[in-house]
Parts: C-alpha cells; sequence; structure tokens
C-alpha cells in the first residue's frame, strides 16, 4: 500500500484491541482521512481517524504531523468525559498512527446554524454555552491543564439526543505556568484571542473568549469580528430575543483584555445558569453512553522511533469489556437500520452508531384562520411564526402578515426541533401564544404533543405529528 491509497469498504485492520471493518469514508483534509469501522468483536460502530499525507509531503512534514497525530491521540486517551469522544484503540496500521474513537452521530453547530439560517434563541444557546462550559472546565482542571484552543461551531457537534461533543484536538494544549508566550500562535480568526496571535500564552481565560465568540456567532447567526468586542446592542438587534443581561455576558466573556474576562469556566458557567428562565436539565443525564471499551491484550505496533503513549483510558473495564461470541437475537429486540446492532425494545437511538431507530415521521401544521386553511409540512429544524418585513428583509416560514389583521408580531414564535420531540417558544410577542388555551410563558421552550392547537392572534395552528 503506498501512502496515497485510502482504506477501502470491507477492508479489515487489526488494532491493539480489536478488529475493524471498513464501512466507508467520512471524510478527508489535510493530513488525515476519518472513516466509519465496524468492530468486529461486538458490532458495535466506531470512527476510525487516520494519518493520511499526500504522496508529495515533505518526510520532515509528515515526521511532524505525526508527532502531533501521537500527541492528540495520548491527550485523547488521558480524558474520560461525556462532551468528547471515548477512544476505543491506537495502533499503527501499514506506517500510520491510526486512532479509533466513538462514532458521534449528529450535526455540527456550524451546519446547525447554517440550516436554520436565523440566530439560534437566547435559552437554546444559553444550554448549550453550559454545557460547554463544563466540559472546559474539566479540561482546564486536568494536571496539568488542557486548553482547548480552537474551540467554534465546527468543532462541536449536536448529537440527537443534544448532547455536545468536542471534536478536533490538534490544536489543543497543555498549560506551561511561568512562560510568557506560546511557542507557535494557533487557532481560528474570530474566536482566538490577542494572546492567541503570538501575543501571549493562552490559559483558561483564551478558551473563555472563544467560547463566547461561539455563543455569539450562534446568537448572530453570524460569525465573530477577529479581535473585536460586540458593542451593546450589536447582538440584541439581531435577535430579539436576547436580553441585556445576556448580551453583557457574553461582551464580559470576549474582553480583549484577559484580565478583564471570567477568569474561569465555573465562572462563565454560573453567569450562563442565571440567564436561564427555568432550572437546566443536562441532557447527558438521558443520553445512551458509548459502547465499552475492550481491554488492551497487545502493545500497539507504532514503531520505536516514536513512543507509543503510555497513558491509559480513565474508563475502567468491566467484565462486559470483552469480546462477545454471537448469540441468538432476543425477542423483541430493535436491529438498527445503519450498523445492524441489536438495541433494547423502545430504544430511540442505536446504541452503537446514534441512528433514529424509527425514521422519523413528518410533523406538520393544519392551520385555520378567518380567510382560509391549509397544511405546512415542517421540514426545517427550526420554523418561524410571524408576519414578513420586506425593510428588514424578514420572511417568516408561516406568514400571517394577511390572515390575522396586524394581532400577530413580526417575530411572534418559532417551533424548534430538540432531539426527538418539538418545542414552540414565544419570542416576546405583543399579544402572545397559547397552547390548548394556556398562555405560553414568554422565551420559554414549551414541549409540543400531536393534536396540540396553537392560537396565534386569530389563527390556529393544529401540530399533528403521526
Amino acid at each position: 500500500m503506498v501512502l496515497s491509497d485510502l482504506l477501502t469498504p470491507n477492508e479489515i485492520l487489526r488494532g491493539s484491541r480489536a478488529e475493524y471493518k471498513i464501512l466507508g469514508i467520512v471524510g478527508r483534509g489535510g493530513m488525515g482521512a476519518v472513516y466509519r469501522v465496524q468492530r468486529l468483536a461486538d458490532n458495535t460502530i466506531w470512527a476510525l481517524k487516520e494519518m493520511h499525507p499526500p504522496p508529495d509531503t515533505p518526510a520532515s512534514e509528515t515526521e511532524e504531523n505525526r508527532r502531533l497525530f501521537i500527541q492528540e491521540a495520548d491527550l485523547l486517551r488521558s480524558l474520560d468525559h461525556a462532551n468528547l469522544p471515548a477512544v476505543a484503540d491506537f495502533f499503527d496500521h501499514e506506517r500510520r498512527p491510526v486512532l479509533v474513537m466513538e462514532f458521534v452521530a449528529g450535526q455540527t453547530l456550524e451546519s446547525r446554524i447554517r440550516e436554520a439560517n436565523a440566530p439560534l434563541l437566547e435559552q437554546q444557546v444559553l444550554g448549550y454555552g453550559i454545557q460547554l462550559a463544563r466540559v472546559l472546565s474539566y479540561l482546564h482542571t486536568r494536571q496539568p491543564p488542557v486548553i482547548y484552543r480552537d474551540l467554534k461551531p465546527s468543532n462541536i457537534i449536536l448529537t440527537p439526543e443534544g448532547v455536545l461533543k468536542l471534536i478536533d484536538f490538534g490544536v489543543a494544549r497543555t498549560y506551561k505556568a511561568r512562560k510568557s508566550k506560546d511557542t507557535i500562535a494557533m487557532g481560528s480568526a474570530g474566536y482566538a484571542p490577542p494572546e492567541q496571535y503570538g501575543k501571549g500564552q493562552t490559559d483558561a481565560r483564551s478558551d473563555v473568549y472563544a467560547l463566547g465568540a461561539t455563543l455569539l456567532h450562534l446568537l448572530m447567526n453570524m460569525p465573530p469580528i477577529p479581535l473585536q468586542t460586540p458593542a451593546t446592542g450589536s447582538i440584541r438587534k439581531m435577535n430579539p430575543s436576547v436580553d441585556e443581561q445576556t448580551e453583557q455576558v457574553i461582551m464580559k466573556s470576549m474582553a480583549l483584555d484577559p484580565n478583564a474576562r471570567y477568569p474561569d469556566m465555573a465562572s462563565f458557567e454560573k453567569a450562563l445558569r442565571q440567564r436561564l428562565d427555568a432550572p437546566y436539565v443536562d441532557p447527558i443525564t438521558r443520553a445512551t453512553p458509548p459502547p465499552p471499551i475492550i481491554p488492551a491484550t497487545t502493545a500497539a505496533s507504532v514503531p520505536s522511533s516514536i513512543p507509543v503513549p503510555t497513558i491509559q483510558p480513565q474508563r475502567a473495564p468491566s467484565p462486559t469489556q470483552v469480546p462477545v461470541p454471537p448469540v441468538e437475537v432476543p425477542a423483541g429486540s430493535v436491529p438498527c437500520p445503519t450498523c445492524g446492532r441489536l438495541n433494547k425494545t423502545g430504544a430511540k437511538f442505536c446504541a452503537g452508531c446514534g441512528t433514529p431507530l424509527k425514521a422519523p415521521s413528518a410533523a406538520h401544521l393544519s392551520i385555520t384562520s378567518p380567510r382560509g386553511s391549509w397544511q405546512y409540512k415542517i421540514e426545517k429544524t427550526q420554523l418561524r411564526i410571524g408576519r414578513r418585513d420586506p425593510r428588514q428583509n424578514h420572511y417568516p416560514e408561516i406568514d400571517l402578515a394577511e390572515h390575522d389583521r396586524g394581532v400577530a408580531s413580526r417575530n411572534h414564535a418559532i417551533i424548534s426541533r430538540d432531539g426527538d420531540y418539538y418545542t414552540i417558544t414565544d419570542l416576546g410577542s405583543t399579544n402572545g401564544t397559547r397552547v390548548n388555551g394556556q398562555l405560553v410563558p414568554r422565551q420559554q421552550a414549551r414541549q409540543l404533543r400531536s393534536g396540540d392547537r396553537i392560537k396565534v392572534g386569530e389563527v390556529e395552528l393544529e401540530f399533528l405529528w403521526n
């Protein structure tokens, strides 16, 4: 095999813990390629990341990227957190290092905001911020501390169960006390603070800035401007769901002076929690855990020219973490249509790859107004209800401008898909939104059930989900 070759479907790779069958390529770029693979020991689905330099890459550059690849694997193997992908194996294949980690089903927050084509709701973004602050606090409290240094929407995956997963630790570094600045300035423009441009050493406050910039992007549907703290009123102008106090939290996190930011993620999380309208519910508590880690039986085959990382996973092996022989299909088990894993009766998502076990049925609205009735199929993750305003280039999906004689606000309400259910949120409308006759509190998401009747002025929208 030459270095330009990609792994092919059905090819079997023997790792240090198990064997893996290539199912297909997920993506490639730069020095790496990622595949979807099946662990033959138990048929669970994983992601396999392989160092894959272009054939004309200079030897010195290849060795440097190999060193960084192994450094990333070393770091990930030492971590254990629900918002980080679990690592299953690390070995060498055809002179290339390979890392097998949890296959995270879902979409990046960058894809989510692009699909919505509108700013996300304040309360939803606050929930995302709390999740991210917690996992970053975990990284910062390791010994030595781990600074992520490249937080941005494209490096965060949102699973169908609402859990956020940090990916791509290629830029992360351990904090070295008493060092005046980083050896190499790295990160992404707009999300990186001034000290990450070679003007100082990055620490926990650098990730505070990046988290603030990421939340700013979600709230405004616009990438942050490099090295610029948002001005007062700028976020609220783009997103009416954001109040003044939340805007101040974002501004403080993005202060150019590190001493003016929140000193750590715990402080940042506290500020975000104080802006919630309801108690925070951690989606991790209802999420399906990743498949078990099989204990190592042989040493990884990475050549001795670069030492094999010696840090062992913190997930303690248990009696269930061993290869299992084929078994009869239990009555009532639900096979995954994507990876074939057997799941418990009633499971909504595959425990192996996260695929919905039952294809989501189409939700739609049956809408009735004094001027007529029509059906609307819900095909987007966010559906805006209100009145159009051409001057502001505002065209909601459910336009009530000609149906309620001016009762509905321009930004009246929004219906959102959140994992395996839908919610409706009143966006601070003048006349309110009612569900089954009850007034919905402003800026608070209310879960919808099939048959619920939504009242906006003189228009009634029946939510139906078969």
